[in-house]
């Protein structure tokens, strides 16, 4: 899908300005009654990837369009406030293409980091200037030498765990290196925290069901298990003992549960400080229930490349898995139904529209002119940018990761609300809430209906917060839709308890953010 037909890019001060209260609408009133009372998980935050090479979609842009896209990640006021940045491990022994590099590319080299890891490090720095303090690295494979099929691509296990290379015929040669990479995988940590960014999980698989022409490998939750138990010594050895190991990176809900099953059988599930999944594929590939675990488990992939239909900044026309509305929908679903604690989106900035990324960011010395922005790039034509233009685009699936996770915080707890009124609207609302540390109550309304809805608003005992009471409250009112991205559409005072009218438009993400003091 090429984008040249989009409209023009809305820049920060659009996205946050402040507009006169919505006019009052008719139409089927409701309640939203929110719930102290029903408090559910601690929300770790919200984040994406620069994994791959992403990471030069950013660091290749000039002033002052990085700064901007900077703020638009990061800035917890005027952008996203994002607060995870996922970090990929390399495996590769170069860094062409998809290829990330590994440190140490053949098992006779020395162990040597370069110290930029394909541009995700001065990202990381960035983002640590600006607040963020978790950080998860993944690594897709191991390297190729240390693997049965003696490549980082093409899946293929590694070598000694559980029922594989044992033989001597095999590329393992009939040797285990089990410990040997969770060692490599210990050191890599161990780079990026000298380097002053704090590793908070680590993981040694991703998607291991799959076989592809980029770094993958084959896992089970038995083999998981062993290599989680190597891990941890590992980490213990090199004195990270506070690491924490998140496992699996399964491609759908399904995957990650059955893995989850298998590591729970293997004894190793204490070993884990996360439970990681995507929700790309599987039966069913997005929640239907919470997993069976007491550990936190984290979305920490998901894009909408399934159907190939590139990034939009349409919000709604027939729900479509690229636009935005769909996007706070699964996030919605993420949180309530699957009770996941962080929503990780796969790539942020990028240089090819097709993968969806936040922000689309092409490559200034790879593209063709601007009318044709949006198509594929080239290695020949340099872009032409108009004065006055920044060279980025965002799509719709920013506002709906941005709207959540600006105002819900790490730490935040969520908590219950319940939507009442007319059965025949109330199935197209889908309502959340947070109690926030210190920065008050979120309540987040989706109206996946054609239809404005006046909603009844009560929060008796503003999640119960004793400090409240006698001081004066703010509720604001922030909406995106087909018009408005990220708005600040109204603005009223009361007392700490509130049962207020409101209005929710159509086709909507509406959040209502409630401070006292």
């Amino acid at each position: 899908m090429h984008l040249h037909h989009l409209a023009p890019l809305v820049g920060l001060a659009t996205a946050t300005s402040r507009r006169q209260p919505a006019p009052a609408v008719s139409g089927p009133r409701i309640t939203l009654t929110v719930d102290p009372s029903a408090t559910f998980q601690t929300i770790d935050g919200f984040g994406f990837c620069e994994a791959f090479q992403r990471a030069h979609a950013i660091t290749n842009l000039p002033s002052p369009w990085r700064e901007e896209v900077l703020d638009l990640l990061f800035n917890t006021t005027t952008g996203a406030g994002f607060s995870i940045l996922r970090l990929g491990l390399g495996s590769s022994p170069d860094s062409r293409g998809d290829h990330m590099n590994s440190p140490q590319p053949n098992a006779d080299g020395p162990f040597a980091w370069d110290r930029k890891d394909s541009g995700q490090l001065w990202v990381a720095k960035q983002a640590q200037r600006y607040g963020v303090q978790t950080f998860i690295a993944d690594a897709w494979s191991a390297p190729g030498y240390m693997k049965t099929n003696g490549r980082d691509d093409m899946g293929g296990w590694l070598c000694g765990v559980r029922g594989e290379g044992s033989a001597d015929g095999t590329e393992c040669k009939g040797v285990s290196w089990v410990q040997a990479y969770a060692e490599y995988l210990a050191r890599y940590v161990l780079a990026w925290v000298d380097e002053g960014i704090p590793i908070v999980h680590v993981g040694f698989v991703n998607e291991p069901n799959l076989i592809k022409p980029y770094a993958t490998m084959q896992s089970d939750g038995y083999q998981a298990a062993e290599q989680t138990f190597a891990l941890s010594v590992a980490l213990g050895g090199i004195g990270l003992p506070s690491v924490g190991i998140s496992c699996c990176e399964g491609q759908g809900w399904s995957y990650a549960r059955d893995i989850l099953a298998e590591i729970q059988d293997a004894g190793a599930e204490g070993a884990l400080s996360l439970i990681t999944t995507h929700t790309y594929k599987g039966t069913p590939a997005k929640p239907d229930r919470p997993l069976d675990s007491r550990i936190p488990v984290w979305v920490t992939e998901i894009s909408p490349i399934m159907d190939r239909l590139g990034m939009t900044q349409t919000w709604y026309r027939n729900s479509s898995e690229n636009e935005g509305l769909l996007s706070a929908i699964n996030i919605h679903e993420a949180l309530v139904t699957g009770n996941a604690s962080a929503y990780v989106y796969w790539i942020g900035v990028g240089q090819s529209s097709a993968e969806a990324p936040f922000i689309w960011a092409p490559n200034l010395k790879k593209n063709v002119t601007y009318a044709n922005m949006w198509w594929p790039n080239d290695d020949d034509t340099v872009i032409e940018v108009p004065a006055g233009t920044a060279p980025y685009t965002i799509g719709s699936t920013y506002w709906a990761s941005a709207q959540f996770s600006r105002f819900v915080r790490p730490g935040a707890k969520r908590i219950g609300v319940r939507i009442g009124g007319v059965s025949n609207y109330t199935a197209t609302l889908l309502a959340s809430a947070y109690q926030n540390k210190n920065s008050g109550t979120v309540v987040q309304v989706i109206n996946n209906g054609d239809q404005h809805v006046t909603a009844y608003l009560s929060t008796p005992s503003l999640g119960g917060d004793p400090a409240a009471v006698g001081r004066e409250c703010q509720l604001d009112t922030w909406v995106t839709d087909d018009e408005r991205k990220l708005e600040l559409i109204h603005t009223a005072t009361s007392g700490p308890g509130i049962e207020r009218e409101v209005t929710v438009s159509r086709r909507s993400l509406s959040t209502f953010v409630l401070k006292c003091g």
